[in-house]
């Protein structure tokens, strides 16, 4: 999805919950919130945790919801909001796994029944070269490559300018060929 058509029903729905009737902000939530635990779930990795991050996202933009501005689309707004939290959860993730290994505690497994299962050899590989990018990288691959989102609109999710997505994908990019190359047949460029 990479522009957001005019939704009548949405502006509608933004309006009445301004005006006070809550209600109308389940429309939201069910428009979006597939997209939103998927995001979610592409930064942190982890269904319990994403579940928690969607559901966080929506509290938070119905709280905020005085502050959207009226006529624009609610997606990049509330996916702008789950970026930020997923976010959050990373960095404090990265705290959290640093005090763990200088406390001679083994660093957390990945619980592979936190992940969808992805049934072929390709993807799983795929899926790890992915993981194994620098945070930054990481984010902008998922988002772009697995979510599609534009470059613009990455930026916007992650208080970026484009310039620096374009870098983060690029060199995301580049290491994502070098350690994928066998499966293209070509060498490391």
């Amino acid at each position: 999805m990479t522009s957001f058509e005019e939704d009548p029903i949405e502006r509608r729905a933004i309006a009445a919950v301004k005006a006070g009737d809550a209600g109308s902000y389940e429309y939201l939530m069910s428009k979006y919130s597939k997209r939103v635990l998927s995001i979610a779930w592409g930064i942190v990795r982890n269904a319990h945790d994403a579940d928690d991050l969607a559901q966080e996202a929506f509290v938070k933009g119905f709280q905020s919801i005085g502050r959207f501005e009226t006529g624009q689309p609610f997606g990049p707004w509330i996916f702008r909001i789950v970026t930020n939290l997923s976010l959050d959860v990373m960095k404090h993730r990265s705290r959290v796994h640093h005090e763990e290994l200088t406390e001679d505690r083994p660093g957390p497994r990945r619980d592979d029944a936190d992940v969808p299962a992805i049934s072929d050899e390709i993807g799983r590989r795929i899926d790890a070269a992915i993981e194994s990018l620098p945070e930054m990288q990481q984010v902008v691959a998922r988002l772009h490559l697995v979510e599609q989102f534009e470059q613009s609109e990455i930026a916007a999710m992650m208080s970026l300018s484009e310039g620096t997505v374009r870098s983060h994908l690029s060199l995301a990019r580049k290491k994502l060929r070098e350690q994928l190359a066998d499966l293209y047949g070509a060498g490391n460029e």
